[in-house]
């Protein structure tokens, strides 16, 4: 019996190796057929953006609901999420301030492959309200968009 318990710890130190969130799965519970979900967020011209959070949604738990896992991405924007069972999963971007909010993708994550994920996002207008007073007090309201 401790041979088994002993083979059963290895194979999940195997399984799990380099993994950034499987040191919260214990032996019983390390995903099955897990793959690697890689989200390269940008911007508008390509570049990375960093400390954007990406989530991997609809992960099947042991009493047959779901959770989500989240990571931020780096300097190059990039966010690897791994050990995320196989099957249909949605992957959403939270757009930080002064960017657009994004649709949630839905991907196939496959056992033992990672799927790219990539996210443009695109700066938000900001929208200036403003209102002055005329010589006869009467208020002049305008409206003035301009980009970030």
């Amino acid at each position: 019996m401790r041979i088994l318990s002993a083979l059963t710890v290895v194979a999940a130190v195997v399984v799990c190796a380099g993994c950034d969130g499987c040191e919260r799965y214990s032996p019983d519970t390390v995903p099955k057929d897990p793959g690697t979900v890689v989200a390269m967020v940008m911007d508008q011209s390509g570049a990375g953006l960093r400390d954007v959070w990406v989530y991997v949604h609809d992960i099947p738990n042991s009493v047959g609901s779901t959770f989500s896992r989240g990571r931020a991405t780096d300097a190059a924007g990039v966010a690897e999420i791994i050990g995320i069972p196989a099957g249909r999963r949605r992957v959403e971007v939270k757009a930080p301030e002064g960017y657009a909010a994004l649709e949630i993708v839905s991907v196939d994550i496959v056992k033992g492959q990672s799927v790219s994920v990539p996210f443009r996002l695109t700066k938000e207008p900001i929208a200036l309200i403003f209102s002055i007073a005329s010589r006869e007090a009467f208020p002049v309201v305008g409206h003035v968009e301009r980009d970030r």
